[in-house]
């Protein structure tokens, strides 16, 4: 608002050092420059925003923010791999006892090795006190006939009573049978004796390979049935019968 009188009055003082003095179509001229009117301007309006400038060079790092706040829970992620085995626990406190089982299968008797230590034990006794630890014995001569009433094959029950320091029994005479009998009838048991004809069919012999003295077949026996009756059996009435070694008869040893 200053700078438009002061433009104005440079303006007339400009004409008035420039204009002819000398004539009077000179000063005619002034006069005619003098007649002008000086008009004075109002305030100029704003003029429309211009354009925005150019990007400025990028400012400094500004100082680090405060942490925001807590994101929310992400979705869960893949399975991982079975990890190692840890180290073994601490070994627990005793549980609660337990229901009572089944009942087992029916046990032997008696130890089949405990008899035969048993024997051996009273090899070298007197006969009369084997007799009395072995109920059931049976004593002819010098002889004594014993069973513990076990079973089983020719092969068993020879090896058992050689442990026992006997061997089965082999009635020599009719005495020595009926005490075998007599063991046989007490236990209601078929008994094996150390009669074979292994090494010679047909012809039967002790176990020490010696021929029989006495001898008590049923009739019509033996007769070596389907070619395998080999080992010699005695019967209830003390009758003999020739049969499969394999079959289990009742143990009866002689001491």
């Amino acid at each position: 608002e200053v700078l438009v009188p002061l433009l104005v009055l440079l303006c007339c003082a400009l004409v008035a050092a420039v204009a002819p003095v000398s004539t009077p179509a000179s000063q005619k001229v002034i006069n005619s420059w003098n007649a002008c009117s000086l008009v004075v301007c109002g305030p100029a309006e704003k003029g429309m925003p211009g354009r925005d400038g150019r990007d400025g060079i990028q400012g400094l790092k500004g100082e680090k923010g405060e942490q925001g706040l807590k994101g929310a829970l992400g979705p869960p992620g893949p399975q991982g791999k079975v990890g190692a085995p840890g180290p073994a626990g601490t070994k627990g406190s005793v549980g609660e006892k337990g229901a009572k089982g089944d009942i087992g299968v029916k046990g032997k008797s008696r130890s089949v090795e405990f008899q035969a230590w048993l024997w051996l034990l009273f090899q070298d006794l007197d006969v009369d006190l084997i007799v009395a630890a072995f109920p059931g014995g049976r004593i002819v001569g010098s002889k004594v006939f014993k069973t513990n009433g076990y079973e089983g094959n020719f092969d068993d029950l020879r090896q058992r009573c050689a442990q026992a320091g006997g061997q089965l029994a082999t009635p020599r005479n009719a005495a020595e049978n009926d005490a075998v009998q007599k063991i046989v009838l007490l236990y209601n048991k078929i008994a094996f004796l150390g009669i074979t004809d292994l090494k010679t069919e047909g012809t039967f012999k002790y176990l020490n390979d010696q021929p029989l003295t006495y001898i008590n077949w049923l009739p019509g026996e033996p007769n070596n049935n389907a070619g395998k009756e080999n080992c010699v059996e005695v019967f209830s009435s003390g009758k003999w019968n020739d049969k499969s070694c394999g079959e289990r008869r009742l143990l009866i040893c002689e001491f």
